[in-house]
Order: C-alpha cells, then structure tokens, then sequence
C-alpha cells in the first residue's frame, strides 16, 4: 500500500498513514478515516507472498475478526484492571473472498506495551521508542523514569488481569460466523501484546490472530490445542519476562518451568492466581488509602501551598500502580486556591498557584482550555499602580480562573478605558484569544487582517493600473487609489476609536458595505481573507444586536464580552457598552414624559438628541426608531393622533401621548369576597413518602420528571435550580401526584449547594406559616443520562431523564441536610419537591404594566396583595429570617384560599442572633422597590436589581435608597400610599407591621 492510498471498506473510506510492520500473519498499516480522521489500524495478507501464505493470513484476519466482534460481547471482570480488546471497525467488502483483498481495520490499543515499558524504565531519558504522545502520557512517563525498575504493584495487577481474561475467554459462549461455540484460546500470549494505559487504569491485549475456537470439551476443532495452551504459554512467556524485570516476584511466586502436563498446569495457574489475588488485595488497600490521602488534600476547601508538595508526594506513589493522580481534582485544587488569592489581591501567591498548575497536563476535555495557568501567569504579572488597579486586576485573574475569558477580557479592557492602550494590552488580549477560542498562536485579529489586506490591495493597484471604473457613482472621477487610501484610513482609524464619529460608529460592521463589492472584483483572495477574518465578529454583533432589537440590554452588553474576545482592537465596544447600559433609564425618562416644569418642546429634543447617540453608538432598533421619529414629528408639530394610527405600538413607548389614566379591569380569582383574611386551607399537601426510601427515578417509576416549569418567562429561571414538573407516588399509592420539582444545576454545584442547605433549613423552620409553598420531599438523583438535561432555552419535558434515586419525608430535612456533602461529592444532585404552582396566578400576570399593556388591578387588590406580604414577612422577621430576593415572579395568587403565595427562599437567611433594625430595613427596602412598587405601578422602582436571577451578593451590594419616578399612569395612587411608598424606598420602616398598619389603614379607607 501507497501512503494517502485510499481503502474501501465496508462502513467508511480509510486513508494509509504509514507502515507498521510486517510478520508471519501480514502487514499492519496506521490508518486514518476520511470522515472524520478517526486513527485505526488495518491488518492485511502480505503483498506479493505465496499464494499457500495468502489464504492462511487471510483466514487468521478474517478469524481474528470473528473473534473480536464475539469479544466485544464479553463482560470481562473488573477486580484489577480494566480490561479491552481492540474493536472491530471495518473490513473488506465481499466477506467471501479470502486473498490480498482481505483486511481488518481495528482501534489502536491506547497505552504502552510491557516491552516498552520496560525498555523506558532501564533507559531512561535515553529511551528512543515509540511512546504515545499527549500531556497525560508525558507526566506519567516522567513519573516512570524515575522508578529505574518495573514496580511489582502494576506487574501483580497485570498478571491477574491476563488471568482473569483467559479464564473468562475460555468458558462464556461467543459467536462466530456459523454456529456457536463455548470459548476462545488467545493463543499467543507475549508481554508486548498487553498495553497499559495509565489514564484510566485499562489492560488492552492486541494480536488475537493466532485465537481459535473451542468446543465443549474445551479443544479445538482440530484437536491440536485446548484451554491450556495458553495457560502453558503464560507460564512460559510470561516466566521469562518476569524473570527479567523483577527477579524477587519470579523467586516469591515460585515460578515454575513449563511442562507438558495439562493437570499439572491448571494446579500451577490455580496456585499463582491465589498467590496474586491475595497480594492484590493488599495492594489494593495501600493504593485505596492514597486515593483517600489524595482526596482529602485535594477536596481541602481553604487549600494552601504546603499542600502543594504533600499532593506532589503522592505521585510517584501512584504511578507504582500505574495510575495518574486525580488530574480534574487537581485543576480544581489549584482553581480554588487561585480564586482564594484573587479574593484577597494577593497576586504574588496568586503567580505561583498558576506556576506549580501550569507544570500539570491539562485534563481530558478540560473546559478552560489548554494553555490557562500558563496565560493567568502572565497577566498576574501586569503592573499596577495602586490598590484599586490591584483590585480590578485580581477580579480580572480570579474571572480566568473561572473560565469566564469574556469577563476577564472585558474588565482588563474596561481598566484602559478611554486611555491609550498600553503596550501589553495587544501581546495579552491575542494569548487570550488563542486559549479562550482554541485559535493557532499565528491566527490574527481582524484588525490586523485587514490592516495587511489592504495594504497588499494598495500595492497590488500600484503595480498594476485598474482601468475599470470604481466605487459608486459619485466617486467614479476619483481614481481607485485615492479612493481605497480614503477608506483604508477611515476604517482603520475609527476601528480603534474609542468614540468613532458617524457613519458607521455602531457595533455593526457596515465600513466595507460601500466598497465591498469593488474589493470583491478588484482582489478577490484580499476579499476573501477579510470575509473569513470578520466572519466570527460579524456574527458575535448580530447577537449584540438581536438582543438590543428585544430590549434585552443585559444580554446585549453580555454578547459585547464575547464580541471583544473575537476583536480586541475594536475600542467602540467600551462605548457600546455604555449607551447600552443608559438605554434602561433613557426609556424611563421618555415612558415618563416632560417633567411638571420642565418645557415640552425641551423635553423632546433632549431626549431625541441623546437617543440618536444610542443609535450612533450601538445601533438601530425598531423601537428607537420608532420613537426617534416620533419625538422628531412632534418637535415639528405633528398631532398625537397621527402618530397613534402610524405606529400602533406608539403608546407602549409614549404613554403620555394620549393623557389618559390607566385604565383597571383586571381581576384576581376569587369564589367570594376578598378580604385581608386568607381562608384557612382546606387541602394539605400530601406527603408522597414518610422516611427515606431508596429507588429509582424515570419512565415507569414512582418519581418522574416532566415539562419545566421556569421558562414560562426568561426572568423566571434561577441561577442555582432548574423547576421541572414532576409526578410523585410511593408503592402504596393507586396515582401519582403532581408537583414541582427543583434539582440543583449540575453545573453549579459549588454555587448552589449553599443554596439548598439554607432553604432546606428556613422551609423546616417556617413550615407553619400561611403563604408559604410547603416542602413535601426532598432527596437526591444520579443522573445516568446527564447529556439529556434539558436546557435553559428547552420547552421539552425532562422524562428521559433517570437512574438512582434517594427520597426523605419532609419531616427528614435534617437528616437530608447531612447526607448533602457525602451525596454531592458522588455525583449525586439534591432536590426539593413543592407544591406546584399555576404560573396563570402568578402575579407578574396581574401586576406587570408591560405584561398587561398598561391595564391594572383594582388599587384595593393590589394593596390586598401587598399586605398579605407583609404578614408573611413579618412571621419571617419573627424568626430572625428576612427574604431579601423580593420580585414580583415569586408572589402566587392562590384562589383556593383568597391569598398570596411567596416561593423561592434560597437567597433568604437565618440570622440566629436575632435581627437588627439595618437588617430588617435592608429587607422592607428591596420588598418595597421590587415588589409593592411593581405591584401599585406596573413596574419596579427605578435602579432596581433586574428581574431575572439575582445571587446573594447582588442583593447585597444593591442600592438602599431609590427614587420615586412617578407617571401618569399612578395618577391612580392617592398621595398618602405614594408617601408610604416614598418612605420604604428611603429606609424609612424598620419593621414591618408599621408599614403593614399603614397599608392596612389605606386600604380600609377605600
């Protein structure tokens, strides 16, 4: 075969890489696929031999294949290794035939065979072999070489290992191509036909063309060989080879000479297998207690950096087993103790966490990406000029840490600011980019691919004259070249303009639309490579723009980071960013309208004038423009009305157009009058289990998950739990009821568990108070198919989802709060199970100005509403619990009991030493921004955190005073409830039945 030959075989199309080897049974050849360049390797008859030799080699492959595809249905034991034999991938097409078309084509064993291993061992660093490549194999390898001597740990693994795989091959049924047969004879048992491979433990053992079937009685066909064959032959080959490289095994293990006693044989196999499962087992507890001391300084959660050298200890120990360290449990170690250092802007151990991790191999599909510590290294070393610089620096590193290049690109980037980039900004933000997009270190940024196009297109022009006309038609007297020199220092000048004046000063890349199609005619590979520079930017500010079109500024400044990390030179961002960020209060300022003394006319052209810089800035929307014309026509005297019938959608922007009061039709549910009284429930929750009960989840079982039941709004899925449907029932009960299920993201473990722990504690301690979703259960899951979890954006029902399942009664919680640690840190995903609750009663769908497009609640059901609030809130403070995570998404109406239903208690805290009035006031001032200010006018207080997932320290970090921006549309408000509303903004309530009493004193006067 020719190298790049291509082979058709049955399944796929296979490309020769280059020649193995050849022997006795053929030529093996490495292979690679042309789908998709999977490695492999195929075995053929050897070209050019005998015609006798052929047909023999071909029916050993086309045997050995047989052979292999029976194997692959065999469970092998898994006391000591794991063990493999290569797949079977693909043959020749026309099985029938057996000649030089005849082929195999099989994975390639992953590892090191025990020859080579041993050569490494005795030489060294001066081994000159072929060793498999990739930083696992590297680190383990320089852990060998060190050892000068074949550890008898891994020799006794492997020798039990081969044992156990020949008993197991000789006695289950296996299939061949006619009948069915009781075993298989490997047949050629070598030490270099057995690859260890330390990344996961596994045996594989290779060359199964000498392998033939047996019968009943356990001998071939023919009758030349039994079973024992390969026993003698392990005796024999396998003596000689421990002989060699560990002497003291051979003389304690009494080897002994082969002889040609089958009887004899089998007691000697029988003898040597005890002797080595009784020296495994002891093994086996020595390598379990350096996982436990590995584990425990790994899983340390304040690590320090004497730890470094303990875990570093433990290494050469393992690899005696041959076996890696825990590498995805290192990178976390260091990733804490990286983080730890940010926290407290200690960037000097910070430089050395990310030195001692950058020496490890990255581990297998590790997230962050190769090159991470390496890259962390050298931005830690940035200098800074002050603390404050430190700290941006430190929240700069500690993103990189966590994965986050965008965020880590973005504040470095926001810490230059309006200021000339400084000299390491460029060297910096393209490392970024090569590990945080997987991009080759020569990959340039867009900036600097169109830089250099068109300085070849200038060149190329003034080589070689265009005579064809170019640009549009108002520049068709300008020659080409002074019109390409306009453009090239346009574009390339605004790029990286912090403040690009317009045309073209948008996110958008618009600069080439004008000329694009004379570069395309007049060069087209400069063309070309500016296409495909611009492709992965052009499609990051589409997204900018999407969610801009959607009013979504949050998503839309996000997508900035991403589109940064494409074009680092591309300095608008920083103003994009900005203009994105004013866009809420800019909306505010016109949904309010003119201020009572401050002149129409003035009004409109401010806000039209600081609009149009939105637009310059990031660019158009159909809502700005919407509005941009209609400030532009009313400045020029056109009538409300008009502008009405033209844009319908006018007066969801321009409420004040028409001056009308908002209008309340809307109604809460209700079987009798409502009163400030709840109805006392006359329907507990069930309680599907008492105790705790072991399972499974699924199809078919008693805990099924179904729909989800957060993404009825974007805002309504939180940052630590997904909420699926889910149908509950024990072995006892005929149906299964439903509930809402909330399971902990398996990507956020850490962030989470906090989480769940806390709300476990406060719905246990306020299990008794009205207008609290009670817990029903809790307990964990193991996910087996982790792959199908649905995601955020999916409205597909979670059904698929199954495997174990641990289930506690409410009345378990504690006992489920203390198995967290030990069930978390196995893959298990701790949940709770609550009532459900009609996202049709939730009072977004009552409350929310923009959701019900300016209709309102009768003002004595809102304030029905908030008071109820406020009674539960106040049972809450008596229990030294305050809330914090007020939005209007966590209020239910309930319709069975007349009352309100609060949700979602994971940010809220349990303060044992009682509250203080601060912390009280802290709680009255987010209920009264976020949730009667949005339930009285539509909306939340001005400044407000967002609606969407809020963590605990954006709560706490968030304002303590707002101000009041009132519209028209809370006209309807009298002055007093506007005071009370007022006053909670402004810290003015420090408990809560004052502010009640005040409500409640409204309320009866209406």
């Amino acid at each position: 075969m020719k190298i790049d030959q291509i082979i058709s075989a049955q399944k796929r199309n296979w490309s020769v890489v280059r020649k193995l080897g050849e022997g006795d049974a053929g030529e093996v050849y490495w292979m690679t696929s042309l789908l998709d360049s999977h490695p492999a390797v195929l075995k053929r008859p050897r070209h050019g031999g005998l015609f006798s030799d052929i047909q023999r080699q071909a029916r050993q492959i086309r045997t050995e294949g047989n052979v292999l595809q029976g194997l692959g249905r065999v469970n092998f034991p898994n006391t000591c290794v794991h063990l493999r034999v290569p797949t079977l991938l693909d043959q020749n097409q026309g099985e029938s035939i057996l000649g030089e078309q005849t082929f195999i084509v099989l994975s390639p064993a992953a590892g090191i065979d025990l020859r080579a291993l041993w050569q490494l061992l005795r030489a060294g660093s001066a081994y000159e072999g072929n060793l498999p490549g990739g930083a696992d194999y590297a680190f383990f390898i320089d852990q060998w070489v060190t050892l000068g001597e074949f550890p008898e740990p891994l020799l006794v693994r492997i020798l039990l290992g081969v044992l156990e795989m020949l008993e197991t091959i000789h006695n289950p049924a296996a299939k061949n191509e006619q009948t069915r047969q009781l075993g298989i004879i490997w047949n050629d048992v070598k030490a270099e036909h057995l690859f260890w491979n330390p990344l996961d433990a596994s045996l594989t053992v290779i060359d199964w063309g000498n392998s033939q079937y047996l019968k009943e009685d356990g001998a071939t066909k023919d009758r030349q060989f039994t079973f024992v064959d390969d026993f003698s032959q392990f005796l024999d080959e396998m003596g000689r080879f421990i002989s060699e490289i560990s002497p003291e095994l051979f003389k304690r293990l009494n080897w002994p000479a082969p002889r040609a006693d089958a009887e004899w044989v089998v007691q000697e196999i029988k003898r040597i297998k005890d002797a080595l499962t009784a020296s495994w087992e002891t093994l086996q507890t020595e390598l379990r207690a350096l996982r436990t001391q590995e584990i425990d300084l790994t899983g340390n959660p304040s690590p320090g950096l004497a730890q470094l050298d303990e875990v570093a200890n433990l290494w050469p120990k393992l690899a005696l087993y041959g076996e890696l360290p825990d590498l995805a449990g290192l990178q976390m170690m260091f990733s804490r103790m990286a983080l730890q250092m940010a926290s407290i802007k200690n960037l000097q151990d910070f430089l050395q966490v990310c030195q001692r991790a950058a020496a490890l191999p990255e581990p297998v599909n590790q997230l962050s990406g190769s090159g991470k510590w390496p890259l962390l290294s050298i931005i830690a070393r940035i200098p800074t000029a002050n603390d404050q610089e430190r700290a941006i620096l430190s929240s700069a590193v500690a993103s990189g840490v966590a994965g986050d290049w965008p965020g880590m690109t973005w504040e470095l980037f926001r810490w230059i600011g309006y200021e000339p980039l400084p000299e390491w900004w460029g060297r910096i933000s393209h490392q970024i980019r090569s590990v945080a997009l997987g991009l080759s270190p020569e990959a340039l940024p867009p900036y600097g691919i169109i830089s250099r196009s068109l300085d070849e297109l200038l060149a190329a022009i003034v080589l070689q004259p265009i005579t064809q006309p170019f640009g549009s038609e108002a520049a068709t007297s300008t020659s080409p070249i002074n019109l390409l020199k306009a453009s090239r220092e346009e574009i390339l000048t605004k790029w990286i303009d912090v403040t690009p004046a317009p045309p073209n000063s948008g996110v958008a890349y618009s600069e080439f639309d004008r000329i694009a199609n004379d570069l395309r005619s007049l060069a087209p590979d400069a063309w070309e490579r500016i296409e495909r520079g611009l492709a992965q930017p052009k499609a990051q500010a589409e997204i900018v723009l999407s969610a801009w079109e959607r009013k979504e500024f949050e998503a839309a400044q996000k997508g900035l980071r991403s589109l940064l990390l494409w074009d680092p030179d591309r300095r608008r961002l920083l103003s994009a960013d900005r203009a994105i960020g004013s866009a809420r209060q800019w909306l505010d300022r016109v949904h309010r309208g003119a201020a009572r003394n401050e002149p129409f006319y003035d009004f409109l052209t401010t806000v039209e004038l600081e609009g149009r810089v939105l637009r310059n800035q990031v660019g158009a929307a159909s809502w700005l423009d919407t509005i941009l014309e209609a400030l532009k026509r009313l400045r020029k005297g056109a009538r409300s009305v008009d502008l009405t019938v033209e844009f319908p959608d006018l007066q969801n922007e321009l409420t004040w157009l028409n001056e009308y009061r908002s209008r309340e039709i809307l109604s809460l549910p209700r079987s009798r009058s409502l009163t400030l009284e709840r109805d006392l429930s006359t329907r507990l929750p069930s309680r599907p289990l008492s105790g705790l009960v072991e399972g499974r989840f699924g199809p078919g079982e008693d805990l099924v998950l179904g729909e989800p039941l957060d993404n009825w709004r974007p805002e309504a899925q939180g940052s630590s739990a997904r909420v699926f449907a889910g149908m509950l029932r024990t072995p006892r009960a005929r149906q299964a009821g439903r509930y809402a299920v909330k399971l902990m993201r398996p990507d956020r473990l850490e962030y989470a568990l906090p989480l769940f722990k806390e709300e476990t504690r406060l719905l246990a301690m306020l299990r008794d108070v009205p207008g609290i979703s009670p817990l029903v259960e809790c307990g964990y899951l193991k996910i087996e198919n982790i792959s199908e979890f649905p995601t955020d954006h999916s409205t597909l029902p979670a059904t698929a989802l199954c495997g174990p399942a641990v289930r506690y009664g409410a009345e378990e919680a504690l006992n489920f709060l203390a198995a967290m640690e030990r069930y978390t840190s196995s893959g298990w995903l701790p949940y709770l199970t609550l009532v459900e609750r009609n996202n049709e009663y939730n009072l977004m769908r009552f409350c929310d100005s923009a959701y019900n497009h300016g209709w309102f609640l009768p003002l004595k059901e809102s304030l029905l509403c908030t008071i109820q609030i406020c009674t539960i809130l106040q049972n809450a403070h008596d229990r030294n619990i305050v809330y914090r995570d007020h939005k209007i998404l966590h209020y239910y109406w309930d319709p069975e009991v007349h009352g309100v239903e609060m949700i979602d208690w994971n940010i809220a805290r349990h303060h044992a030493n009682g509250l203080t009035d601060a912390e009280k006031q802290a709680d009255l001032v987010q209920f009264g921004a976020r949730a009667m200010h949005h339930i009285l006018t539509g909306r939340p207080a001005a400044g407000s955190l967002p609606l969407g997932p809020n963590r605990a320290e954006e709560i706490e970090q968030a304002a303590q005073r707002y101000n009041t921006n009132w519209t028209y549309d809370d006209e309807r408000l009298p002055k007093r409830l506007k005071e009370i509303v007022e006053q909670t903004l402004n810290q003015g309530y420090t408990q809560v039945r004052d502010l009640r009493q005040d409500l409640a004193d409204i309320y009866e006067r209406i």
